[in-house]
């Protein structure tokens, strides 16, 4: 159930200058909590924060008087390799071995649905070994669907870019999983409502709308709140796998 905003925590949040990591902020700070944050470069941030670089060794003094520690910060640049689960998992590992050290209260970490029992990309594969790492933190698990809304980021940004520049969209085709959407205010106002409880159990939580859409009838939705005509062109998944 939803919890009130009275009990105001020292957060900080990693990434806090990416898409989800500002929304968090931003929700934070409507409430009255502190919301510093651990960066690339602290001096880009409005507000108390730290430099931090996911898979560097973490000093626990940035995170003394800490109470809630939200992890969003994810890299995609070590590529496919060894180097990948090096700097995702075992950085992820350090940041959570920190925390301990300095004493904080509760870890949240922001997951994505792409981990699961069974997953085979490399990205679900992670964040599945970070979730395994965080509830024996005795942290929160958050699975995120499709974050949507504000500036846009990530792959619905992707859909929305090409739905406004092309006039031929192309689409996923076949029988594929559905997209579970989730729209980061609201994203960002249930990780805000958590922080606020004393006694949060560790737990795995999904967040997204129960009913799926598919790549195309996402994009007709766009092209329809933009007023715009577009043709759809079916493509092989294996064609953009080739690509990719």
């Amino acid at each position: 159930p939803p919890i009130g905003w009275g009990d105001m925590k020292n957060c900080t949040i990693t990434g806090a200058n990416g898409y989800l990591g500002n929304a968090i902020v931003e929700a934070l700070r409507s409430v009255g909590s502190t919301a510093a944050a651990l960066i690339r470069g602290p001096e880009n941030f409005d507000g108390v924060a730290h430099r931090f670089v996911l898979g560097e060794v973490v000093d626990p003094k940035i995170l003394s008087d800490v109470d809630v520690l939200i992890h969003c910060a994810w890299s995609f640049s070590p590529g496919a390799g060894e180097d990948y689960f090096k700097v995702n998992v075992e950085g992820t590992q350090k940041l959570f071995d920190a925390a301990k050290q300095a004493g904080v209260k509760r870890i949240i970490f922001i997951s994505s649905m792409s981990a699961h029992p069974g997953c085979r990309s490399n990205y679900g594969r992670a964040k599945l070994e970070c979730e395994e790492a965080a509830l024996k933190s005795g942290g929160v698990v958050i699975r995120p669907g499709l974050v949507w809304g504000g500036a846009g980021s990530g792959l619905y940004g992707a859909i929305e870019a090409a739905t406004g520049r092309l006039p031929v969209v192309p689409v996923l085709a076949g029988d594929l999983h559905g997209l579970y959407m989730c729209h980061v205010e609201d994203l960002a106002k249930f990780i805000c409502d958590m922080t606020g409880q004393d006694d949060l159990p560790t737990a795995l939580h999904v967040a997204a709308d129960k009913i799926p859409w598919s790549m195309r009838d996402l994009a007709s939705y766009i092209a329809a709140m933009t007023g715009k005509t577009r043709i759809f062109l079916p493509v092989p998944w294996q064609l953009v796998w080739f690509g990719l």
